[in-house]
This record gives C-alpha cells, structure tokens and sequence, in this order.
C-alpha cells in the first residue's frame, strides 16, 4: 500500500505550520534560551517555534491516509495569500511607518473582502486593535515601537 495524500489541504497548513515553526526556531538562535524559570529573548520563539513545527507534523501526518481526495478551489488559496501579504506588510512597516500603521496594514489585508460590504466593522477592528496594541505594548510593557 503506498501512501499518499488525500487531504491537500491539511498538507498545505501542515506545511506552512512546519515552515513558520521552524523559521521561528532557527530565528532565535543568535539569542540566549535561558531556564524556564529565568528565561531569556530565544525561550518563547524557540518554544513557539517547536510546538508549531509539532502541529504541523501531526496536520501532515493527517493529510496521509487512504480518504477521499478534495480538491483545492482556486478561491480557498485567496484568503491565504491576503492574511500572508498583510502579515509582511505589518512586518515591514512597524519599524519604518509605526505601529498603528502595520496594523492598518495588516487589518486592510485581512478583512479585504469585507472593506466594501462592512466598513465600519473593518474600521471597529482597526481602532480597537489599534488601540489595544499601543496601550498594551507600547505604554503597558514600554517595547520600543513609534507609534506612528
């Protein structure tokens, strides 16, 4: 019996899992790990970055098996490719254009199909996210994001 993959999907979000798990892990590893009870900069990517790997392994493995084939719709990849593009856009800009900037990205990216039909709930989750974030990350623990 020779395996193969039955369940695209799984396969493709086990991948990604695996491949952001393991950029995260060998990210971290210029800094120092630390114990768990004084833990240094590498001890949650690390951390974070081998639970996703794991995840995505097992998603993988799931994907493996004698089912029914679907079938990937063109469509189903567009969301995909939008949460991506936001999220580098978030990534390039919060050290350039702020903080408050790479989420308006990151919101206009994620919630494209909604910007026309729901504005006001786009913009609700802009400005709470917005809010949340600076309050939280810059004013509440003092990380050294500008703003704007």
């Amino acid at each position: 019996m020779r395996l193969r993959i039955s369940k695209p999907k799984d396969a493709i979000a086990g991948s990604i899992f695996m491949a952001i798990g393991a950029a995260a892990w060998l990210g971290s590893h210029d800094y120092q790990l630390g114990t768990a009870t004084h833990m240094g900069p590498a001890y949650f990517p690390q951390c974070l970055g081998i639970l996703l790997a794991l995840l995505g392994a097992m998603t993988l493995l799931r994907a493996v098996g004698p089912a029914t084939i679907e079938a990937i719709d063109a469509r189903a990849l567009t969301p995909l490719l939008l949460v991506l593009l936001g999220v580098t856009g978030f990534y390039l800009l919060i050290d350039r254009a702020g903080l408050v900037a790479a989420i308006l990205v990151l919101v206009a990216f994620a919630c494209a199909r909604q910007i026309r039909s729901r504005p006001l709930e786009v913009l609700l989750i802009f400005v709470v996210l917005a809010g949340f974030s600076v309050a939280v990350f810059i004013n509440g623990f003092g990380m050294p994001f500008r703003a704007f």
